[in-house]
């Protein structure tokens, strides 16, 4: 009697493991590739473009700590230089305006709002792992992309509750992310070009990452990085409030 019931719950189980479906692990290599280095620094440019075709550049540097820890701070133009944000984990963040010499936490009704007049919202900016937020099914891989559809994990709430991403194999990180609404409809779309190794050929970064928002009569912004340090041994005193009022 014991050896028949061993059997059948072994046949259950590899049914159950035959058909589980392979997004799970598709997107666990993209947060293991998005996040395989203990902690970089990210020196890049912003530009917000505008349908005349004029372009506004801000010049920021964003130091992260894996998993969930951002500091990020702007230096030019001069209207913007010496404010920061301050990524804790996904729910608590913090903006300080130099103007005002105060550290304001970002309240939840706010996250969803574009920041700085670009195509990036306070949530865009929380956002390091998928796989916390989202349930993946994989929909089409070919010889150099798998294709992901996200929902939304149950109890979960953000802006997108569901996404549709493209994933290069190599770099196994996205080629093309569109957020969407719960029909399916487009809000957004990220696209990133230029994956190179950096970090002792460890790590995968783009060289750019252009946001289209679909909302805003296709507004887009771009962050292009021009310089990348990884692994650097960066303390967690720096990821406090009061780093973030004191600067670098």
């Amino acid at each position: 009697m014991k050896l028949v019931t061993v059997v059948l719950l072994a046949g259950s189980l590899s049914v159950s493991v035959a058909h589980a479906d392979p997004g799970a692990d598709v997107l666990g290599k993209v947060d293991h590739a998005m996040n395989n280095f203990n902690d970089g620094v990210f020196e890049s440019k912003l530009l917000i473009r505008e349908p005349n075709g004029s372009a506004r550049e801000l010049v920021f540097t964003t130091w992260q700590k894996v998993p969930d820890k951002r500091l990020v701070r702007f230096f030019s133009p001069g209207d913007v230089k010496g404010m920061g944000v301050l990524v804790e984990n996904k729910d608590t963040m913090y903006v300080y305006l130099p103007g005002f010499q105060k550290v304001r936490r970002v309240g939840t009704h706010v996250k969803n709002q574009t920041f700085m007049g670009s195509d990036f919202s306070y949530e865009d900016m929380s956002i390091s792992r998928y796989g916390v937020i989202y349930d993946a099914k994989l929909v089409k891989e070919d010889a150099k992309t798998w294709e992901l559809d996200l929902t939304v994990k149950p109890g979960v709430e953000i802006e997108y509750p569901r996404v549709h991403m493209i994933v290069d194999k190599q770099a196994q990180q996205p080629l093309k992310v569109d957020f969407e609404d719960a029909s399916g409809k487009p809000l957004k779309t990220n696209e990133y070009e230029g994956y190179h190794l950096e970090g002792g050929n460890e790590h995968w970064n783009p060289n750019k990452v252009i946001v289209t928002d679909h909302r805003r009569n296709e507004h887009r912004s771009e962050i292009v990085f021009t310089g990348v340090k990884l692994n650097s041994g960066l303390r967690d005193d720096l990821f406090t409030q009061r780093s973030l009022i004191r600067g670098q």
